[in-house]
Order: C-alpha cells, then sequence, then structure tokens
C-alpha cells in the first residue's frame, strides 16, 4: 500500500527489486573490471604483456632507453660487485625473458664495482675481538701463531697485509698472534715412599717416564734419580729404585 492508501500490485515490487539486483551486478561487474585493469598479477591482470629485455651490462641511462616503452615500474640499487664495472648493470629482477605485465616493478642492480677496505691497526689488541672486527668489517681471516715470551700471549702481532693499506672486501688478511714459547723443563715430583703405581701416575702427569730398578719390582720407591726438585727436560727419565 502506497502512501495514498492504495497497495501496489505485487508485480511491480518484484520488478524493482530484480532492477536492484540488476544494477548491484552490473556495479560489481565495473568494480571487478577496474581493479583488473590496475592488477598486474599475471593470471588475473587485463593489462599488457612485457617481456623483459638482457640489461647486464648496459649503463643506467641505456636501460632506461631500453625500458622507456615497456611501462615498467623502475626500482634502481647500486650494489658492489668486483666482476662488472662500476657504472654498469650486473642484474636485475625479474630476469631477461620473463614475460610480466606493464605496471610490475622492476629492480635493476647497478655496479659500484670492487668494494675497498682499510686494514685496521690491530696491534696489541686481544686475539678473539680482533679476529672479530675483521670479520664483522668484510675481511677474511687467517691466523698464525709466533712464539715469543716478550709479546703479551694470544695478542696481535702485526697484520699481513699491514695495516693501512687497501684490500678488497672478502680478500684474506692474515693475523700474527703471539703465542708463549712452552717451558721444556719439568720440576721431578718427591716419589719416596710411594707405591710404584702411583709413582708412575705422577711422572706421568708431567710428562717424566719411570725405569724401575730392580726391572720389573714392585713394591714402594725407597730413593729415586734425579733428585726431588730437580729441573729435567720434558720425556726424560726418573729412575726410581723400589723395594
Amino acid at each position: 500500500m502506497n502512501r495514498f492508501g492504495f497497495r501496489l500490485p505485487r508485480l511491480t515490487v518484484l520488478r524493482v527489486l530484480a532492477l536492484l539486483a540488476l544494477v548491484s551486478v552490473l556495479v560489481s561487474a565495473v568494480w571487478v573490471w577496474y581493479i583488473l585493469g590496475q592488477s598486474t598479477n599475471p593470471l588475473f591482470s587485463r593489462r599488457a604483456d612485457v617481456t623483459v629485455p638482457e640489461l647486464v651490462g648496459l649503463t643506467r641511462e641505456q636501460a632506461e632507453s631500453s625500458l622507456a616503452d615497456a611501462g615498467l615500474n623502475l626500482v634502481w640499487e647500486e650494489v658492489y660487485n668486483p666482476a662488472v664495472d662500476p657504472g654498469l648493470v650486473c642484474a636485475h629482477q625479474p630476469a631477461a625473458g620473463r614475460t610480466v605485465k606493464q605496471g610490475q616493478t622492476l629492480t635493476v642492480s647497478v655496479s659500484l664495482g670492487t668494494q675497498w677496505l682499510t686494514v685496521p691497526d690491530l696491534t696489541g689488541q686481544d686475539r678473539d675481538s680482533a679476529l672479530q672486527s675483521l670479520r664483522d668489517a668484510g675481511f677474511s681471516v687467517a691466523v698464525e701463531f709466533l712464539h715469543d715470551n716478550t709479546i703479551d700471549p694470544y695478542t696481535i702481532v702485526r697484520t699481513e697485509p699491514a695495516a693501512g693499506e687497501q684490500v678488497a672486501a672478502g680478500q684474506m688478511v692474515k693475523a700474527v698472534v703471539a703465542r708463549p714459547i712452552p717451558d721444556p723443563n719439568r720440576q721431578v715430583p718427591d716419589l719416596t715412599g710411594l707405591s710404584l703405581a702411583e709413582a708412575r701416575s705422577r711422572l706421568q702427569e708431567r710428562g717424566l717416564t719411570a725405569v724401575v730398578r730392580p726391572s720389573g719390582a714392585e713394591g714402594t720407591v725407597y730413593s729415586q734419580q734425579p733428585y726431588a726438585g730437580a729441573l729435567v727436560r720434558v720425556f726424560s727419565q726418573v729412575y726410581l729404585y723400589v723395594r
């Protein structure tokens, strides 16, 4: 019933609803058509296909000229690449030959050439922290030990190449590290009154060798040679007299 008190025919109501439904479908279709027109997804986009050309080896100006009519969104980045001369394209993604849609992003990498690093002065620094500093700076690291009791142990004596020299990133830098000269002497312990087994064990702990007299005897050590407290070379023989 309308505002004048008359009832609208049922057929008119159905026609209105159908018209509204049709309008809704048309609006949705137009919206989907617009979205597909903006999309760069290769499965759904209505945009034109573009085959990515080979850009490696070109200057930025040459690459931009090659892509002038492609309709791609270009993103430029600079990277170190010792294999490609500075200023030339060294890579791009997607790669050459790939088919993309207009408006898709193409990331182009331009070479900065070789990255040169200055070897820091690490003389006297603690070995572990100095080696980590070299690695953090982009160097490969090798270690060589120098036996010297006049230098603080496990500190850097020098680097090869020397501090202040320029080297390419990733190049090997050798760190020469001070290591104390091992003391070749051993002090003979007092073994008298000990069982032969215990005397042997104490000598082995000091890098010394037991020689039993008389040979094959078992029992308790009553004398020894060299005497307790004597300094001898590592691996020296100590005579044990057993009864």
